[in-house]
Protein backbone atom coordinates (compact mmCIF):
# COMPACT_ATOMS: atom_id res chain seq x y z
CA UNK A 1 0.00 0.00 0.00
CA UNK A 2 1.38 3.74 -1.08
CA UNK A 3 2.62 5.69 2.12
CA UNK A 4 -0.30 8.07 2.76
CA UNK A 5 0.55 12.19 1.20
CA UNK A 6 0.39 14.93 3.55
CA UNK A 7 -2.59 16.04 2.34
CA UNK A 8 -4.31 12.44 2.80
CA UNK A 9 -3.04 12.48 6.32
CA UNK A 10 -4.49 15.92 6.99
CA UNK A 11 -7.91 14.39 6.00
CA UNK A 12 -7.65 11.80 8.17
CA UNK A 13 -7.41 13.92 10.85
CA UNK A 14 -10.61 16.13 10.18
CA UNK A 15 -12.55 12.95 8.81
CA UNK A 16 -15.28 11.39 11.16
CA UNK A 17 -15.40 8.41 12.82
CA UNK A 18 -18.06 6.33 11.78
CA UNK A 19 -19.50 4.21 14.58
CA UNK A 20 -19.70 0.50 14.20
CA UNK A 21 -23.14 -1.37 13.45
CA UNK A 22 -22.35 -4.37 14.41
CA UNK A 23 -21.14 -6.15 17.84
CA UNK A 24 -17.43 -7.11 17.94
CA UNK A 25 -15.68 -10.00 20.04
CA UNK A 26 -13.96 -8.90 22.99
CA UNK A 27 -10.93 -10.32 21.25
CA UNK A 28 -11.16 -7.69 18.48
CA UNK A 29 -11.06 -4.65 21.13
CA UNK A 30 -8.23 -6.55 23.75
CA UNK A 31 -5.91 -9.37 21.98
CA UNK A 32 -6.69 -12.49 24.34
CA UNK A 33 -2.56 -12.83 25.37
CA UNK A 34 -2.87 -9.59 27.50
CA UNK A 35 -2.28 -9.66 30.80
CA UNK A 36 -5.62 -7.82 31.73
CA UNK A 37 -7.55 -9.84 29.37
CA UNK A 38 -8.94 -11.93 31.43
CA UNK A 39 -10.90 -8.75 33.73
CA UNK A 40 -11.52 -7.52 30.39
CA UNK A 41 -13.43 -10.70 28.82
CA UNK A 42 -15.08 -10.43 32.57
CA UNK A 43 -16.58 -7.11 31.63
CA UNK A 44 -17.30 -7.78 28.15
CA UNK A 45 -19.45 -11.04 29.07
CA UNK A 46 -21.09 -8.85 32.64
CA UNK A 47 -22.04 -5.83 30.39
CA UNK A 48 -22.95 -8.16 27.08
CA UNK A 49 -25.56 -10.10 29.19
CA UNK A 50 -27.40 -7.14 31.32
CA UNK A 51 -27.65 -5.35 27.50
CA UNK A 52 -29.39 -8.35 25.83
CA UNK A 53 -32.28 -8.04 28.48
CA UNK A 54 -32.80 -4.35 27.07
CA UNK A 55 -34.93 -3.77 24.32
CA UNK A 56 -33.54 -2.90 20.89
CA UNK A 57 -32.13 0.75 19.98
CA UNK A 58 -34.50 3.26 18.39
CA UNK A 59 -32.73 2.99 15.38
CA UNK A 60 -33.32 -0.78 15.99
CA UNK A 61 -29.49 -1.71 16.59
CA UNK A 62 -28.92 -4.81 19.38
CA UNK A 63 -28.82 -2.20 22.42
CA UNK A 64 -24.58 -3.89 23.57
CA UNK A 65 -23.53 -1.92 20.40
CA UNK A 66 -23.62 1.45 22.42
CA UNK A 67 -20.76 0.27 24.80
CA UNK A 68 -18.97 -1.05 22.19
CA UNK A 69 -18.74 2.09 20.28
CA UNK A 70 -17.56 3.75 23.65
CA UNK A 71 -14.74 1.62 23.35
CA UNK A 72 -14.28 1.88 19.99
CA UNK A 73 -14.45 5.28 20.10
CA UNK A 74 -11.75 5.26 23.22
CA UNK A 75 -9.37 2.59 20.52
CA UNK A 76 -9.54 4.98 17.48
CA UNK A 77 -8.53 7.62 20.06
CA UNK A 78 -5.71 5.25 20.93
CA UNK A 79 -6.64 4.19 24.68
CA UNK A 80 -5.25 0.86 24.29
CA UNK A 81 -5.22 0.27 28.43
CA UNK A 82 -7.47 -2.88 28.91
CA UNK A 83 -8.86 -0.99 32.46
CA UNK A 84 -9.83 1.78 30.34
CA UNK A 85 -11.69 -0.19 27.44
CA UNK A 86 -13.10 -1.82 30.36
CA UNK A 87 -14.57 1.04 32.44
CA UNK A 88 -16.19 2.04 28.61
CA UNK A 89 -18.06 -1.69 28.82
CA UNK A 90 -19.30 -0.79 31.83
CA UNK A 91 -20.15 2.93 31.86
CA UNK A 92 -23.41 3.03 32.01
CA UNK A 93 -24.24 -0.91 33.86
CA UNK A 94 -25.44 0.31 37.06
CA UNK A 95 -27.54 3.20 35.88
CA UNK A 96 -29.71 0.66 33.07
CA UNK A 97 -29.92 -1.88 36.87
CA UNK A 98 -31.51 0.87 38.53
CA UNK A 99 -33.50 2.15 35.62
CA UNK A 100 -34.59 -1.57 35.14
CA UNK A 101 -35.46 -1.95 39.20
CA UNK A 102 -37.36 1.59 38.56
CA UNK A 103 -39.48 0.23 35.82
CA UNK A 104 -40.46 -3.21 36.71
CA UNK A 105 -41.28 -1.83 40.43
CA UNK A 106 -42.78 1.13 39.72
CA UNK A 107 -40.92 3.34 41.65
CA UNK A 108 -42.83 6.54 41.53
CA UNK A 109 -39.92 9.57 41.42
CA UNK A 110 -40.56 11.34 44.16
CA UNK A 111 -38.32 11.55 47.49
CA UNK A 112 -39.29 7.87 49.37
CA UNK A 113 -38.75 6.67 45.27
CA UNK A 114 -35.23 8.50 44.77
CA UNK A 115 -34.14 6.76 48.11
CA UNK A 116 -35.48 3.42 47.49
CA UNK A 117 -33.35 4.14 43.93
CA UNK A 118 -30.35 5.16 45.89
CA UNK A 119 -30.49 1.95 47.83
CA UNK A 120 -30.92 -0.26 45.32
CA UNK A 121 -27.53 2.08 43.31
CA UNK A 122 -25.67 0.73 46.57
CA UNK A 123 -26.40 -2.83 46.45
CA UNK A 124 -25.82 -3.09 42.33
CA UNK A 125 -22.30 -1.48 43.17
CA UNK A 126 -21.75 -3.64 46.02
CA UNK A 127 -22.55 -7.10 43.72
CA UNK A 128 -20.00 -5.24 40.59
CA UNK A 129 -17.50 -4.86 42.80
CA UNK A 130 -17.20 -8.55 44.58
CA UNK A 131 -17.64 -9.89 40.60
CA UNK A 132 -14.29 -7.49 39.90
CA UNK A 133 -12.84 -8.65 43.17
CA UNK A 134 -13.35 -11.96 42.56
CA UNK A 135 -12.08 -12.05 38.92
CA UNK A 136 -8.65 -10.07 39.67
CA UNK A 137 -8.32 -12.84 42.61
CA UNK A 138 -8.61 -15.49 40.35
CA UNK A 139 -6.27 -14.00 37.69
CA UNK A 140 -4.18 -12.56 40.20
CA UNK A 141 -4.53 -9.06 39.60
CA UNK A 142 -2.68 -6.38 41.54
CA UNK A 143 -5.39 -5.18 45.04
CA UNK A 144 -5.92 -1.90 43.86
CA UNK A 145 -7.43 -2.86 40.20
CA UNK A 146 -11.07 -3.63 41.42
CA UNK A 147 -11.19 -0.38 43.93
CA UNK A 148 -9.86 1.72 40.55
CA UNK A 149 -12.59 0.43 38.50
CA UNK A 150 -15.24 1.21 40.59
CA UNK A 151 -13.59 4.19 41.14
CA UNK A 152 -14.69 5.47 37.48
CA UNK A 153 -17.69 3.96 37.80
CA UNK A 154 -18.86 5.89 40.44
CA UNK A 155 -17.88 9.16 38.50
CA UNK A 156 -19.39 8.49 35.93
CA UNK A 157 -22.61 6.71 37.39
CA UNK A 158 -25.68 9.40 37.50
CA UNK A 159 -27.34 9.53 40.61
CA UNK A 160 -31.65 9.68 40.14
CA UNK A 161 -31.48 12.58 42.29
CA UNK A 162 -29.15 14.09 40.39
CA UNK A 163 -29.90 16.77 37.85
CA UNK A 164 -27.41 16.67 34.51
CA UNK A 165 -24.98 19.42 35.18
CA UNK A 166 -24.25 17.65 38.82
CA UNK A 167 -23.66 14.94 37.32
CA UNK A 168 -20.76 15.74 35.10
CA UNK A 169 -19.83 18.38 37.03
CA UNK A 170 -18.53 15.72 39.40
CA UNK A 171 -15.80 14.30 36.98
CA UNK A 172 -14.97 17.37 35.98
CA UNK A 173 -14.30 18.68 39.77
CA UNK A 174 -12.42 15.37 40.70
CA UNK A 175 -9.19 16.11 42.31
CA UNK A 176 -7.68 12.84 41.39
CA UNK A 177 -6.35 13.69 37.59
CA UNK A 178 -5.82 11.07 36.14
CA UNK A 179 -9.50 9.63 37.33
CA UNK A 180 -10.76 12.75 36.07
CA UNK A 181 -9.24 12.21 32.68
CA UNK A 182 -10.11 8.64 32.30
CA UNK A 183 -13.89 9.50 33.23
CA UNK A 184 -13.09 12.55 30.89
CA UNK A 185 -12.44 10.22 27.93
CA UNK A 186 -15.61 7.43 28.47
CA UNK A 187 -17.43 10.29 28.63
CA UNK A 188 -16.32 12.09 25.32
CA UNK A 189 -16.81 8.36 23.57
CA UNK A 190 -20.28 8.12 25.12
CA UNK A 191 -21.49 11.29 24.00
CA UNK A 192 -19.55 10.75 20.36
CA UNK A 193 -21.39 7.65 20.01
CA UNK A 194 -24.94 9.03 21.05
CA UNK A 195 -24.54 12.12 18.75
CA UNK A 196 -24.02 9.70 15.78
CA UNK A 197 -27.46 8.21 16.48
CA UNK A 198 -29.99 10.88 16.01
CA UNK A 199 -31.86 10.08 12.70
CA UNK A 200 -34.65 8.73 14.43
CA UNK A 201 -34.90 12.10 16.51
CA UNK A 202 -36.68 15.03 15.72
CA UNK A 203 -35.85 18.67 15.82
CA UNK A 204 -36.32 19.86 19.31
CA UNK A 205 -34.83 16.23 20.54
CA UNK A 206 -31.42 16.85 18.69
CA UNK A 207 -31.33 20.30 19.69
CA UNK A 208 -30.91 19.17 23.34
CA UNK A 209 -28.86 16.13 23.05
CA UNK A 210 -26.24 18.55 21.16
CA UNK A 211 -26.61 21.13 24.01
CA UNK A 212 -26.21 18.15 26.59
CA UNK A 213 -22.44 17.98 24.67
CA UNK A 214 -21.70 21.66 24.12
CA UNK A 215 -21.93 21.63 28.16
CA UNK A 216 -19.41 18.77 28.01
CA UNK A 217 -17.29 19.86 25.23
CA UNK A 218 -16.90 23.06 27.06
CA UNK A 219 -15.86 22.15 30.11
CA UNK A 220 -13.49 19.53 28.41
CA UNK A 221 -11.77 22.46 26.74
CA UNK A 222 -11.80 24.05 29.76
CA UNK A 223 -9.57 21.06 31.05
CA UNK A 224 -7.82 20.66 28.16
CA UNK A 225 -6.45 24.13 28.75
CA UNK A 226 -5.23 23.52 32.18
CA UNK A 227 -4.23 20.41 31.57
CA UNK A 228 -2.03 20.63 28.81
CA UNK A 229 -1.66 24.28 27.84
CA UNK A 230 -2.18 25.74 24.48
CA UNK A 231 0.22 23.46 23.09
CA UNK A 232 -2.35 20.34 22.62
CA UNK A 233 -4.62 22.50 20.95
CA UNK A 234 -2.40 23.47 18.28
CA UNK A 235 -1.35 20.12 18.09
CA UNK A 236 2.22 20.09 18.85
CA UNK A 237 1.35 17.29 21.61
CA UNK A 238 -0.49 14.56 21.28
CA UNK A 239 -3.66 13.80 23.76
CA UNK A 240 -6.25 10.86 23.07
CA UNK A 241 -8.39 13.44 25.20
CA UNK A 242 -8.12 16.51 22.65
CA UNK A 243 -8.55 13.76 20.03
CA UNK A 244 -11.85 12.76 21.17
CA UNK A 245 -12.57 16.00 22.08
CA UNK A 246 -12.44 17.43 18.56
CA UNK A 247 -14.19 14.25 17.18
CA UNK A 248 -17.15 15.00 19.49
CA UNK A 249 -17.15 18.67 18.51
CA UNK A 250 -16.84 17.71 15.00
CA UNK A 251 -19.70 15.44 15.49
CA UNK A 252 -21.93 18.18 17.51
CA UNK A 253 -21.30 20.76 14.48
CA UNK A 254 -22.58 17.91 12.10
CA UNK A 255 -25.81 17.69 14.29
CA UNK A 256 -26.46 21.07 14.22
CA UNK A 257 -25.85 21.78 10.95
CA UNK A 258 -28.53 18.82 10.36
CA UNK A 259 -31.01 20.93 12.56
CA UNK A 260 -30.53 23.75 10.30
CA UNK A 261 -31.40 21.68 7.07
CA UNK A 262 -34.31 20.58 8.82
CA UNK A 263 -35.65 23.58 9.62
CA UNK A 264 -34.54 25.21 6.41
CA UNK A 265 -36.98 22.72 4.38
CA UNK A 266 -40.34 23.90 5.99
CA UNK A 267 -40.06 27.07 3.93
CA UNK A 268 -38.40 29.69 6.09
CA UNK A 269 -35.11 30.14 3.88
CA UNK A 270 -36.46 33.53 2.67
CA UNK A 271 -35.47 34.65 6.30
CA UNK A 272 -32.47 32.52 7.19
CA UNK A 273 -29.79 34.89 6.21
CA UNK A 274 -31.73 37.82 8.30
CA UNK A 275 -31.19 35.41 11.51
CA UNK A 276 -27.32 34.56 10.25
CA UNK A 277 -26.82 37.68 10.22
CA UNK A 278 -28.49 38.64 13.53
CA UNK A 279 -26.31 36.36 15.15
CA UNK A 280 -23.39 37.68 13.94
CA UNK A 281 -24.28 41.23 15.04
CA UNK A 282 -25.13 39.72 18.17
CA UNK A 283 -21.60 38.31 18.94
CA UNK A 284 -19.91 41.03 17.59
CA UNK A 285 -21.27 43.87 19.24
CA UNK A 286 -22.43 41.78 22.30
CA UNK A 287 -19.75 39.18 22.63
CA UNK A 288 -22.21 36.90 22.77
CA UNK A 289 -20.21 34.16 22.07
CA UNK A 290 -17.80 34.38 25.15
CA UNK A 291 -20.72 34.29 28.35
CA UNK A 292 -23.91 33.20 29.32
CA UNK A 293 -26.33 36.17 28.52
CA UNK A 294 -29.92 36.91 29.70
CA UNK A 295 -32.68 38.22 27.66
CA UNK A 296 -33.43 41.95 27.50
CA UNK A 297 -37.13 42.11 26.66
CA UNK A 298 -36.46 45.95 25.38
CA UNK A 299 -34.13 44.59 22.94
CA UNK A 300 -36.02 44.83 19.62
CA UNK A 301 -33.51 44.11 17.11
CA UNK A 302 -33.82 39.93 15.62
CA UNK A 303 -30.70 39.85 17.69
CA UNK A 304 -32.62 39.37 20.40
CA UNK A 305 -33.38 35.87 19.93
CA UNK A 306 -29.61 34.53 20.42
CA UNK A 307 -29.55 36.00 24.05
CA UNK A 308 -31.00 33.28 26.26
CA UNK A 309 -30.05 30.14 24.04
CA UNK A 310 -28.08 27.95 26.69
CA UNK A 311 -30.50 30.03 29.49
CA UNK A 312 -33.57 28.13 27.89
CA UNK A 313 -32.03 24.58 28.16
CA UNK A 314 -30.34 25.35 31.26
CA UNK A 315 -34.67 25.38 32.08
CA UNK A 316 -35.38 22.02 30.60
CA UNK A 317 -31.67 20.32 32.08
CA UNK A 318 -33.06 20.96 35.03
CA UNK A 319 -36.85 19.77 34.25
CA UNK A 320 -38.49 23.23 35.02
CA UNK A 321 -40.84 22.83 31.73
CA UNK A 322 -43.00 25.63 32.74
CA UNK A 323 -39.72 28.24 32.76
CA UNK A 324 -38.54 26.37 29.21
CA UNK A 325 -42.06 26.68 27.78
CA UNK A 326 -42.35 30.32 28.85
CA UNK A 327 -38.98 31.26 27.27
CA UNK A 328 -40.04 29.18 23.92
CA UNK A 329 -43.41 31.24 24.47
CA UNK A 330 -41.84 34.72 24.64
CA UNK A 331 -39.66 34.00 21.40
CA UNK A 332 -42.63 32.95 19.53
CA UNK A 333 -44.79 35.37 19.98
CA UNK A 334 -41.29 37.93 19.02
CA UNK A 335 -41.16 35.99 15.65
CA UNK A 336 -44.88 36.74 15.15
CA UNK A 337 -44.40 39.76 15.86
CA UNK A 338 -41.09 40.58 13.67
CA UNK A 339 -42.18 38.45 10.63
CA UNK A 340 -45.76 39.33 10.62
CA UNK A 341 -45.60 40.02 6.70
CA UNK A 342 -44.29 36.58 6.29
CA UNK A 343 -47.60 35.07 7.65
CA UNK A 344 -45.74 32.10 9.00
CA UNK A 345 -47.87 29.12 10.58
CA UNK A 346 -46.94 27.58 14.10
CA UNK A 347 -45.08 25.39 12.57
CA UNK A 348 -42.89 27.60 10.67
CA UNK A 349 -42.87 30.28 13.39
CA UNK A 350 -41.13 26.87 15.43
CA UNK A 351 -38.86 25.93 12.79
CA UNK A 352 -37.02 29.36 12.81
CA UNK A 353 -36.90 29.01 16.87
CA UNK A 354 -34.79 25.44 15.78
CA UNK A 355 -32.85 26.80 12.57
CA UNK A 356 -31.51 30.19 15.23
CA UNK A 357 -30.31 27.85 18.21
CA UNK A 358 -29.07 25.02 16.09
CA UNK A 359 -26.98 27.77 13.74
CA UNK A 360 -25.71 30.12 17.01
CA UNK A 361 -24.86 26.42 18.69
CA UNK A 362 -22.77 25.52 16.20
CA UNK A 363 -20.79 28.64 15.99
CA UNK A 364 -20.04 27.93 19.74
CA UNK A 365 -18.42 24.28 18.51
CA UNK A 366 -16.60 26.24 15.93
CA UNK A 367 -15.15 28.66 18.30
CA UNK A 368 -14.59 26.03 21.03
CA UNK A 369 -12.63 23.94 17.98
CA UNK A 370 -10.82 26.83 16.72
CA UNK A 371 -9.90 29.56 18.67
CA UNK A 372 -7.45 28.28 21.08
CA UNK A 373 -8.51 30.12 24.26
CA UNK A 374 -12.04 30.07 23.75
CA UNK A 375 -14.36 28.91 26.65
CA UNK A 376 -17.95 30.15 27.44
CA UNK A 377 -17.75 31.22 30.70
CA UNK A 378 -20.67 31.17 33.25
CA UNK A 379 -21.06 27.73 31.59
CA UNK A 380 -18.18 25.81 33.48
CA UNK A 381 -18.31 23.48 36.26
CA UNK A 382 -16.61 25.81 38.67
CA UNK A 383 -19.60 28.77 38.08
CA UNK A 384 -22.34 26.64 38.72
CA UNK A 385 -24.76 27.59 42.19
CA UNK A 386 -24.17 25.08 44.63
CA UNK A 387 -27.23 23.27 43.20
CA UNK A 388 -25.35 22.30 40.05
CA UNK A 389 -27.46 25.42 37.82
CA UNK A 390 -26.29 28.36 35.71
CA UNK A 391 -26.12 31.74 38.52
CA UNK A 392 -28.54 34.28 37.38
CA UNK A 393 -25.91 36.88 37.47
CA UNK A 394 -23.71 37.61 34.65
Amino acid sequence: MATPTLVYKAYEHLQHWKPLSQCIPAEEIVVSSHHFFPLFSYCYTLAQELYRSLPPRKNGQDAFIHPLNVVWGLKKAHIDDPLTLAVGLLHDYVEERVDGYQRDNNVPKNKMGISLLDAYERKVFKELEQGLKQCCQQHQFSLTTTPALIASLKLLTRHKRHFYYKSISAIFQCHDQELKEQAIQVKLADRLHNILCLDTFGEQERLYQCFKNLFILNNTKHFLLEEYGLEVIHGRVYSATEKLFNKCCRATYDAFVEVCQQSRRKNISEITSMLQLAFHKFALEKSGLWAVTQINDEEVHLLRLYQGVIRKYDARLHHEFQVYTQLKNKELKYCRDFFRDYHFTEQQLQAIISYKDAYALREVIAYLIYQPDYVVSKFLCSELSKEGRIKKKT
